[in-house]
């Protein structure tokens, strides 16, 4: 189990590079970096839900981290939200490669 927990660190890490270059340099024109961001919020939002039975705050989080990432890609989002998404997901990603 523990390496479903690295990989999955893992992957919070990178959706949170990824969202933040594009919410920071606002790549929407990309099709290939809006896809990734598409993918990369549906894993969100998958992993939220089956987590979710834990009652855990962390996936509710998830969650909304998800349909911010997946609305992003047809909205401009503030900067700030962008940022505190993106440290979020970073952070969460950290604390899982740490345990």
């Amino acid at each position: 189990m523990s390496a479903v927990i690295k990989i999955l660190g893992i992957l919070d890490i990178f959706a949170a590079i990824v969202f933040w270059i594009f919410g920071i340099f606002k790549l929407q024109e990309n099709t290939m970096i809006v896809g990734l961001l598409m993918f990369l919020g549906i894993y969100l939002l998958i992993k939220g839900v089956v987590f979710l039975i834990s009652a855990d705050i962390a996936s509710v989080l998830d969650i909304i981290s998800a349909f911010i990432i997946i609305g992003a890609t047809a909205v401009i989002m503030p900067k700030i939200v962008v940022i505190i998404v993106s440290l979020y997901l970073l952070q969460k990603g950290i604390f899982s490669l740490m345990s």
